[in-house]
């Protein structure tokens, strides 16, 4: 094998790397615009739920009906709102990493079989008498090989915790809520029999 052959092999795990990064940079553009309209539409959900909410107020007759507007069913409708606002940028995130990982595997997979292409090229090419030199580049293939496995299960356990970390979020706010709605029901309850 001559050095245009081995330049050539390298160029060409050199281009799957590269392509690799591309589909990387096309997924994070596609998981920005699926946020981007996400947050769009809740913000604007959430302008036309407060105009709402204020020509409701401004056209109330007495201090009672603004009260009864800050019912524990508009507290409701809104935290039913958020919760369902953080489902769906849970979701997004989380699609969006199974790509991610899917991509790094991918990646991953690609090099692996073009260093080991590339390592089954040199190896049947070498001059007689390179045994050692074989033996120890194989060795540095191998050590490499696993750093590519311990990224590989690495990159798997940091977006496994990153999923944990948002469901708890998730059901934090949930707990919260349920708090909140349990403390208004009596105070809602005694203002109506009032």
């Amino acid at each position: 094998m001559n050095q245009d052959q081995i330049t050539a092999k390298l160029s060409q795990i050199n281009s799957k790397g590269l392509e690799a990064s591309f589909s990387l940079s096309e997924a994070a553009l596609a998981n920005a615009q699926k946020l981007a309209d996400l947050n769009y539409a809740a913000s604007k959900d959430a302008l036309v739920n407060t105009q709402d909410s204020i020509q409701q107020v401004l056209t109330a007759k007495d201090p009672k009906q603004v009260t009864e507007l800050l019912s524990t069913e508009t507290l409701q409708a809104a935290s039913a709102q958020a919760v369902a606002y953080q489902k769906k940028m849970s979701k997004v995130l989380r699609d969006g990493n199974k790509e991610f990982a899917n991509v790094v595997d991918a990646g991953i997979d690609q090099l692996q079989d073009g260093l080991q292409d590339w390592i089954n090229t040199v190896a049947t090419n070498v001059p007689a008498g390179s045994d050692a030199f074989l033996s120890s580049f194989k060795t540095i293939y191998g050590s490499a090989l696993q750093g590519f496995e311990q990224f590989r299960a690495a990159s798997k356990e940091a977006f496994a915790s990153a999923e944990k970390t948002t469901d708890q979020a998730i059901d934090a706010i949930q707990g919260q809520i349920a708090q909140v709605k349990k403390a208004a029901t009596p105070a809602s309850r005694a203002r109506k029999s009032a």
